[in-house]
């Protein structure tokens, strides 16, 4: 028994006549009847009685065309889905994302792909950049995005790097400056990231390479989590453009702070990331394009103060 004798099975019993299923099908008389006779041969017994020229059903014949209409229903269901996911329109992603990019700016990002493909479906979580890594390597996860820092053999992916602005209250003498150094910010208080961190070691190095001390008054987990200190003059601070972007969007009054360029360079590296060892769908190689697109245009909206 195969899908072809089901159709053609399926076409005579509602025409009633060989002729006409095979017209329909767009095939010849005797092909249809031998398709006929092949599958009452599978079923083992005749599913037709021959009188007088015409087909006449057999009550088992009639249980056939209700099982076999459900699976060619079925079968007709699965063909349009896999058009709809080779043409981009359907499927399901699963999207891992440190915290600061999934509550704002990868839901933006989702909603604007997912807007004309009603038939896509996503997952969406957040994490630190380390359990990004480890979800994407352990094929949990189609897409990351996460920063730079991190290494594993077993993630793909495609780096940003961007240089990081310097954040100060609006009310800062120093934010009417185009560029800020290390002298202008001696012993000026800063929050920023807890010890370690790749943005907190960049700018603790340029301070010692210009002898500067570096009056460290608040240490965070996050930018945003640094953000309260900066708008009430209480501590300046080192952000990545992917924060200031953050802070923009996430503002409902006028901002409070202001990001200006800083020098020396302090580099921000961000990722979109895929599993390595594994082939992603056509749908998630689509969104990881739209995401990286995305990732730069926020990047130069950012740096261009």
């Amino acid at each position: 028994m195969n899908l072809r004798q089901l159709e053609a099975f399926q076409e005579v019993m509602i025409t009633g006549s060989v002729t006409e299923a095979a017209r329909n099908m767009g095939r010849t008389q005797p092909a249809v009847s031998a398709m006929i006779a092949a599958l009452e041969q599978s079923v083992g017994y005749s599913l037709f009685e021959r009188r007088r020229g015409r087909l006449h059903p057999v009550p088992e014949a009639h249980y056939l065309l209700t099982q076999s209409g459900t699976i060619l229903n079925d079968l007709g269901k699965l063909r349009d889905n896999m058009k709809s996911v080779a043409q981009l329109k359907g499927g399901h992603l699963k999207i891992a994302c440190l915290p600061v990019f999934g509550e704002i700016l990868m839901p933006r990002i989702i909603s604007s792909f997912v807007k004309d493909r009603e038939d896509v479906s996503v997952s969406l979580v957040s994490h630190s950049s380390e359990r990004v890594y480890e979800r994407l390597a352990s094929q949990q996860f189609d897409i990351g995005l996460a920063e730079a820092a991190v290494t594993s053999p077993l993630v793909q992916r495609e780096a940003f790097a961007m240089n990081c602005l310097c954040a100060l209250s609006v009310d800062d003498p120093l934010s009417k400056k185009p560029i800020i150094r290390p002298s202008d910010l001696t012993n000026k208080p800063m929050t920023t990231f807890l010890p370690g961190h790749f943005i907190r070691a960049q700018v603790e190095k340029a301070f010692a390479q210009e002898q500067i001390d570096l009056s460290i008054r608040f240490e965070m987990q996050n930018a945003a989590s640094q953000f309260a200190f900066v708008e009430d003059g209480l501590a300046w601070a080192m952000m990545s453009p992917m924060s200031a972007h953050y802070y923009h969007q996430s503002k409902f009054g006028a901002p409070r702070i202001t990001f200006r360029p800083f020098e020396p360079n302090v580099v921000y590296e961000i990722a979109v990331l895929t599993p390595a060892h594994a082939p992603i769908s056509n749908l998630a190689r689509a969104f990881a394009k739209t995401l990286s697109a995305e990732v730069v245009r926020v990047a130069q909206a950012g740096t261009s103060g």
